[in-house]
């Protein structure tokens, strides 16, 4: 169910049946439109995927039908504190859990700027999660980031977080009351050219040591559901910093799948009763389409083995359903010509 009307989902083999419904500002019309479909269809799982769709079930639960039938969903004080950048430094801090040092920018007064106590370089993100990297810039001085925002005013409270030396890591979960039903550990490798994006290859690895600082975060916030947690190693003091959560199914689980873990069914099976033991995941290296491209762009003598195309990037799964694909490319060539069409005439 979407209110995305040709959402290139929508045309896989796999979907049985979708529902289209215009987007409404209210949460009691969105609900009673899921009520709708679990009547209809005599669906066992309600499953929201996107940020704003978990919320709204969580505060408006209320309101659904069969309640029972919604899947694994964090309380709403676990979701704000994961999902607010704000919220999470501070519970980092109350609960001890390594993080970098956070502050927020309330104002673009010049005196304000003389209350930071942050380190530089440091980072400025939107207080919520924007997907992305969208909204994150990087100031290496106080000079620099007063020059930016001069003659401004902030629409929103901004966060203020020192930039962590070292490397970036990521932890995917799916838990229960917080304790850890499944989970993988992924390293990045390859990035877009947009700064803070997320990675377009990876290699998954094992580290007790991150794994044991996200099992702290998990049992802390009695988590349940899904997240991807982002993590970054701070070379200088040596230990693992959580950087922020994202309370949401992520852009890379079809890794997690080739890797051997199936989310999104272990939480059907969770949310069913059923049992099942941890999954345990290949340490293996992964390419997504974009990055199996500009690898060979980048470098026109790497022909990777057909193996590793095959079992190691998603091309398999574009071959099987190719539909989604097909739309999905056409509808982005169209919008990037519209835009260059608009940019044409309004130079003219």
């Amino acid at each position: 169910m979407s209110n995305v009307k040709h959402r290139p989902m929508r045309y896989s083999k796999y979907i049985h049946h979708f529902s289209y419904y215009k987007k409404t500002g209210k949460a009691s019309e969105w609900i009673n439109h899921i009520n709708k479909e679990t009547s209809n269809h005599d669906i066992n799982i309600i499953m929201p995927v996107f940020e704003e769709g978990i919320k709204t079930l969580i505060l408006h639960k209320d309101l659904v039908t069969e309640q029972s039938k919604l899947v694994f969903l964090p309380t709403w004080d676990a979701f704000y504190r994961a999902n607010h950048k704000e919220s999470l430094a501070k519970h980092l801090e109350e609960y001890k859990i390594p993080g970098p040092k956070s502050m927020m920018l309330t104002s673009t007064e010049s005196e304000v700027f003389e209350t930071i106590t942050t380190h530089f370089p440091l980072l400025v993100k939107p207080p919520e999660n924007s997907g992305g990297g969208d909204g994150i810039r990087k100031f290496d001085t106080k000079e620099e980031l007063k020059n930016y925002f001069e003659g401004t005013e902030i629409q929103q409270p901004l966060l203020l977080q020192e930039f962590i030396e070292g490397y970036d890591l990521g932890c995917n979960v799916l838990c229960k009351e917080g304790k850890i039903l499944a989970f993988t550990i992924q390293k990045g490798n390859l990035w877009n050219q947009k700064p803070f994006s997320p990675q377009i290859g990876l290699r998954f690895i094992e580290d007790n040591e991150a794994y044991r600082t996200v099992e702290r975060l998990m049992d802390s916030l009695n988590w349940t559901g899904v997240a991807n947690v982002d993590m970054r190693y701070d070379s200088i003091h040596k230990e693992f910093k959580i950087i922020e959560i994202n309370p949401r199914f992520w852009s890379t689980l079809d890794a997690s799948l080739i890797a051997g873990v199936n989310f999104p069914h272990l939480l059907c099976l969770s949310a069913l009763g059923e049992a099942y033991e941890m999954p345990r995941y290949e340490k293996i290296a992964y390419l997504n389409l974009k990055g199996l491209l500009n690898c060979l762009l980048k470098n026109r003598s790497y022909i990777p083995n057909l193996s590793f195309i095959w079992n190691n990037t998603p091309l398999r799964y574009a071959i099987k359903d190719p539909v989604p694909m097909v739309y999905w490319f056409f509808w982005r060539a169209k919008n990037i010509l519209l835009l260059r069409v608009k940019y044409i005439l309004k130079a003219n």
